[in-house]
């Protein structure tokens, strides 16, 4: 049973553990171990504590009590409108891919967007994702499947 709940600091360590795992893992094949050693620094267990707490939310899923998961929602950067958010740090423990949890962390995130007002919602995706992000509606930014400077896809959805 996968439990959503909202960020604990509790969690830090094990995010950390997870999203740099995947990041090694799998990001790394698209932006090189040199681009990878630069993030990574913002997701040390450190970090996390200071930043997660500080976006509009932050999600966790729980299988058995153990995190195996996160996304979280933030205002978009620059927007000044306060209809404009971004997902940001999706990931699901590798041992726990294709088991329905990012599918659930996502639908959750879209609940509490558009109860928050969110009429466009933004993520950068790697090119693994893009297709997982578009079965939820979204897409292309521009209609392009174009990387931007940082090697990601910039994907939309409109309420």
């Amino acid at each position: 049973m996968i439990e959503i709940v909202e960020y604990k600091n509790e969690y830090a360590k094990a995010l950390s553990e997870i999203i740099l795992s995947n990041m090694y893992k799998i990001n790394i094949k698209e932006h090189g171990k040199d681009v990878i050693d630069k993030i990574s620094k913002h997701f040390t267990e450190d970090e996390i504590k200071k930043n997660f707490p500080n976006r509009t939310k932050c999600l966790i899923a729980l299988k058995d009590n153990k995190v195996v998961g996160t996304a979280s929602i933030d205002k978009y950067r620059g927007d000044e409108t306060g209809e404009k958010y971004i997902i940001l740090t999706v990931f699901v423990k590798m041992q726990n891919h294709h088991q329905g949890i990012g599918r659930k962390l996502i639908a959750k995130i879209e609940d509490i967007a558009i109860n928050i007002g969110c009429k466009e919602l933004v993520i950068p995706s790697s090119v693994y994702a893009c297709g997982f992000y578009r079965k939820f509606g979204f897409d292309y930014l521009d209609g392009k499947k174009i990387q931007n400077e940082d090697k990601e896809y910039i994907l939309i959805k409109r309420y």
